[in-house]
């Protein structure tokens, strides 16, 4: 929906007066804005522990905010196919929620963030400038982490994460969602379970600036992802952010990114250059796996990673003709299930538009390649375990502000030969 609707101009294809201007330095107002996106839920937590603040109406507010602080990078000169997918992307939702009869906002959210962060990195096109940007939301995410992690009483006297999510009325505090030191429950790995990643450390899992673990450990796959991509001449940076995935990881103890990352690594060692659109499979395949399972495992749920897949699975497997193109009446959250959450909620051909378009972005040079096929991994893997974390604004922003960030950039295709 971008290159394909307007093939003659890529993000790539600009004049030298276009690109000198997408590659110059964008300052503080950049580095702001993708903090801001990743660390929201934290002040918004702050603000309402310490002063009242903040309800059910706050995050929408503050989405808005940031998704219109991002309209001055858009004015740039980006492809005719950019605007065109978001015109797109909403009649869809509109002509969904018609035929369903809703005027839930959130699927159209959904895939309006990403398409908003693409272009704000497009519009600048640097990968240095991403690079200083990253390092300063890891730098930022290890310290908060590191907070919580080691003063767990003091964080929580400062964010009271369970009254902050009550406030917005998400949740029963008599279900078990919450705990009783105002953490979320995924905050603390449950008896009989453990820490996975050195399990000496305690059963608390840090949240830092994203609020709840899982998120962290999403981040965590992101930045590895963008280290892994790195070539030769850039192995310093590289394995910075490498690095502090891994002690991301420990951190949040995430299951899902230590399995992501060492997959990740693997992709890196085998798939040669030219390989990456072997990723266009990656859904498909997870698709199979999961329908696969449900019918030779069958189907008895657990809050396990076997059992959340197999109930993915069978949900597949069985979702009536009205659930895959999204016009049922409900499209439920499908929580743990992404497949079923993004085809009852976007519709088959909408989903498979999207990935077409998504495989159509200017790749030009391998440090792009390569992080485009590990997004791809990345989605696919998430997609199977989570029901809508790939959509969730504090990680889908910078993750696609980094992929459009080297979508446009050609000031690295002189790197030096890999």
């Amino acid at each position: 929906m971008l290159t394909a609707l307007y093939p003659g101009k890529g993000f790539a294809d600009r004049t030298s007066s276009d690109q000198a201007v997408a590659t110059a330095d964008p300052g503080l107002y950049l580095t702001a804005l993708v903090l801001l996106a990743i660390s929201h839920p934290l002040w918004l937590v702050l603000l309402h522990t310490q002063a009242g603040i903040g309800g059910s109406g706050a995050v929408v507010v503050t989405e808005a905010l940031l998704l219109a602080a991002c309209v001055p990078l858009l004015l740039k000169r980006l492809p005719l196919g950019f605007y065109l997918a978001g015109v797109l992307l909403l009649i869809n939702a509109v002509a969904l929620g018609l035929l369903r009869d809703s005027t839930d906002p959130k699927p159209l959210r959904d895939l309006l963030v990403p398409l908003v962060f693409l272009g704000v990195g497009a519009s600048i096109a640097n990968e240095a400038v991403a690079d200083r940007v990253l390092k300063t939301a890891v730098w930022l995410v290890l310290a908060v982490g590191f907070f919580e992690f080691l003063a767990l009483d003091a964080f929580m006297r400062v964010f009271d994460i369970q009254s902050y999510f009550l406030a917005r009325g998400v949740g029963d505090p008599n279900i078990g969602l919450y705990r009783q030191d105002k953490l979320v429950a995924s905050a603390l790995r449950p008896d009989g379970i453990g820490r996975t990643i050195l399990p000496f450390l305690g059963p608390h899992r840090a949240s830092s600036v994203f609020v709840e673990p899982v998120s962290f450990g999403n981040f965590a796959v992101i930045c590895a992802a963008w280290g892994l991509a790195k070539g030769r001449e850039a192995w310093r940076s590289g394995a910075f952010f490498v690095a502090a995935a891994l002690v991301m990881l420990v951190l949040c103890d995430s299951r899902f990114g230590l399995l992501s990352i060492a997959v990740l690594a693997l992709l890196r060692l085998v798939v040669v250059r030219g390989g990456e659109p072997i990723g266009i499979a990656f859904p498909f395949a997870c698709v199979g796996i999961l329908i696969g399972m449900a019918a030779v495992l069958g189907v008895e749920y657990t809050d396990s990673v076997l059992g959340r897949l197999t109930l993915t699975g069978d949900t597949l497997r069985s979702m009536p003709g009205g659930g895959l193109f999204g016009v049922a009446a409900s499209a439920r959250r499908y929580y743990d299930m992404g497949y079923p959450y993004a085809l009852a909620n976007f519709g088959l051909v909408a989903c498979l538009a999207i990935w077409a378009a998504f495989w159509l972005l200017p790749r030009q040079f391998p440090v792009a390649q390569r992080f485009h096929l590990y997004v791809a991994l990345y989605l696919a893997l998430l997609l199977c375990v989570s029901g809508d974390s790939a959509f969730a604004f504090k990680t889908s922003a910078v993750l696609w502000f980094l992929l459009g960030m080297l979508t446009g950039d050609r000031t690295s295709a002189v790197s030096a030969p890999e």
